[in-house]
């Protein structure tokens, strides 16, 4: 399993992806988006900011009935809107059968770096109240609650927790992001901070 993650990498969200992420998008969310949806946003490269992230090498095929066009080399994405100073978190999301081992965290900082290179100042999201585990993640990163969205959720009515990231260039975040990315290269070695700061489409 080590040398697996040694192969991870952050790659910009291609067209040739969208199949895959929405396979895993119907397994561990009610409500996944409409294919079209993901070939606007990747339609609006100036303001929007979409992500793979790949384990290269041989991966196993997750476990539940797939389609035979999934590429199980992508274990997670992400995505987020810039809207003028803020950028804006979309989604995040990583297999189900790969959760609770970092790829979330590198996702997420993958689309921070992405806030900073598309000039915002601040980052928003909205996270269901279940999703505790979320929650920590977004705190670790220096986020913080700042509201709550009755009903937010249209498959139960469940509310959503708005955390915001305060300034992004400001030294208590800064100190945050970098704590992460230590943690990450830690964690997974060979995940070079390049992989999580450039990307082109293929």
């Amino acid at each position: 399993m080590v040398q697996l993650r040694q192969q991870l990498a952050l790659e910009l969200m291609r067209e040739a992806d969208i199949a895959t992420v929405q396979e895993i998008e119907r397994e561990i969310f009610v409500t996944p988006w409409p294919r079209n949806a993901y070939y606007r946003e990747l339609a609006s490269r100036s303001s929007a900011h979409y992500v793979v992230l790949r384990q290269e090498g041989i991966v196993e095929r997750p476990p539940a009935q797939v389609s035979s066009d999934f590429d199980p080399t992508i274990v997670g994405y992400g995505g987020m809107w810039r809207m003028y100073d803020e950028a804006h978190v979309t989604t995040i999301g990583v297999r189900r059968d790969l959760q609770h081992r970092g790829h979330g965290r590198i996702v997420f900082a993958g689309l921070i770096q992405a806030a900073y290179d598309m000039g915002a100042k601040w980052v928003t999201l909205e996270v269901r109240t279940s999703n505790e585990n979320a929650m920590h993640l977004y705190e670790a990163f220096s986020f913080k609650v700042i509201g709550r969205r009755k009903g937010y959720y249209t498959d139960n009515g469940e509310d959503a927790i708005v955390m915001w990231s305060d300034s992004i260039h400001s030294p208590r975040f800064r100190r945050a992001y970098e704590a992460s990315l230590e943690r990450i290269e830690a964690e997974v070695r060979g995940l070079r901070r390049e992989l999580i700061t450039k990307g082109e489409p293929q």
